[in-house]
């Protein structure tokens, strides 16, 4: 499952994996869970990817995602679909997965709400996604892009936690998704800012707008980008590089909190967190790399 959800990704995703360690740390966590919760992981990790992959390519990724969200809830809700490509089948097997999870004896009740939570944060992500889309070629706020940024980081975030675990006290887990989904999403958002500004989406705030160059913007949208000159000032990279090492450090003190309230005797649900915090600070180590090689272009 794992071999050929993964072989479907974009080459550049699959490069990015290889390189900062994810193919390394994901196998782990995955084996610590088995049956149909790694299953589902598989599919939320991967699957989601190839529909990231494939509406970035698209001419129409707004029509393209309803598509894709109208197939995952008719799966989930038990319906017989034919896909026809890869990445609908991902999108049917992601609904089919989690409905397993939801329809599990009475007894297994943390998988009936791992289930039925993760169903809940896919449709919120990509509620959010939509949002994100309509942004296109615009420059937001810093807040309005912060609220995009972390929602979009804490549903995808809060999809892995459910499935590892169940949270032992209340909003231990949504805390957690906040705090490492905005971190991760920042990182990969300053690695990523020539390739997302390529693409039409900005997402440097329009108060910092001026430390980017290589854009023209008028009235609040993009009307030009050289990207061979897209660069930014090495005072916007140190700033940022600050912010995101702050919002890590905020996210491993709750994790040190989370991994606490587990029992000494389980240490495969400490071994989960464990590793969800290293997946994560993968996208730090890329943070750092790139703050040291790519800072002072402007």
């Amino acid at each position: 499952m794992v071999c050929r959800l993964e072989g479907s990704l974009d080459k550049d995703r699959t490069n990015e994996i290889s390189r900062w360690g994810r193919d390394c740390t994901y196998p782990r966590m995955r084996a610590l869970l088995g049956g149909k919760r790694a299953r589902a992981l598989d599919l939320l990790n991967y699957g989601l990817a190839m529909v990231d992959d494939e509406l970035d390519l698209s001419d129409d990724p707004l029509g393209g995602l309803r598509y894709f969200q109208g197939m995952f809830q008719q799966s989930y809700s038990g319906a017989s679909l034919v896909p026809s490509t890869q990445t609908e089948q991902a999108v049917v097997d992601l609904g089919c997965a989690l409905n397993e999870l939801v329809s599990a004896p009475i007894l297994r009740f943390a998988d009936r709400a791992a289930g039925r939570r993760a169903y809940e944060d896919v449709l919120s992500f990509w509620k959010m996604e939509e949002r994100n889309f309509q942004r296109k070629g615009r420059v937001l706020d810093r807040a309005t892009l912060d609220e995009i940024n972390s929602g979009i980081g804490a549903f995808v975030a809060s999809q892995f936690l459910y499935l590892l675990d169940s949270p032992r006290v209340f909003n231990e887990f949504a805390q957690l998704a906040q705090t490492y989904g905005l971190a991760v999403k920042l990182a990969d958002n300053l690695c990523d800012f020539r390739e997302d500004i390529s693409r039409g989406f900005v997402n440097i705030p329009q108060e910092d707008i001026h430390q980017v160059s290589g854009i023209s913007i008028e009235d609040g949208r993009v009307i030009q980008v050289e990207p061979e000159k897209l660069a930014l000032s090495g005072e916007y990279v140190d700033e940022e590089h600050q912010r995101i090492e702050g919002m890590f450090a905020s996210a491993d003190r709750l994790m040190l909190f989370a991994r606490a309230r587990r029992p000494i005797w389980a240490k495969g649900l400490d071994e989960r967190l464990c590793l969800f915090g290293q997946f994560c600070h993968s996208w730090l180590d890329q943070a750092r790399d790139f703050s040291r090689v790519d800072k002072g272009g402007k």
